[in-house]
């Protein structure tokens, strides 16, 4: 029951800081407001072809950014760790990564809708990345405890 738990308030969470307008990493003052959604924003515009979800980074990476893709990095390592941890069976690493990459993008898509910030395909490779490797290092971990 505990698994369960600690996985769906990561998954809280990280739902809650997407939705924060003007959020910044390194200034908790930002860290606590209510979300505020764009008018007129919908599945359609957020994904057509040409969009900003497809657009590379803003031009300037400073320290903001550099923090904000190492929590994007880390939070998603997390979140595929928990999603290990409550699934069972041979392809619970793949389902894990599966299972994060998803709400990675389903969390971009719900930063599309917030005020302030922006969802971007780059970020759900970020997480996806971030994923992957902390699922190859528990992978790898349980390896050497094998032998």
């Amino acid at each position: 029951m505990m698994k369960k738990v600690l996985l769906l308030l990561m998954m809280i969470a990280i739902f809650y800081f997407s939705q924060t307008p003007g959020l910044l990493v390194l200034d908790p003052s930002t860290w606590v407001h209510s979300g505020e959604f764009r008018d007129g924003v919908d599945i359609a515009s957020i994904l057509k072809p040409g969009g900003t979800f497809y657009l590379p980074y803003h031009p300037g990476i400073d320290a903001e950014f550099v923090t904000r893709k190492i929590a994007h990095f880390s939070f998603f390592g997390l979140l595929s760790l928990l999603f290990l941890w409550n699934l069972k069976g041979r392809l619970r690493y793949v389902l894990a990564w599966l299972f994060t990459a998803l709400y990675a993008f389903t969390d971009e898509i719900h930063q599309a809708f917030t005020v302030g910030r922006d969802g971007r395909i780059l970020d759900v490779m970020v997480d996806s990345a971030g994923a992957l490797l902390f699922l190859l290092i528990a992978a790898s971990i349980r390896y050497i405890r094998r032998t």
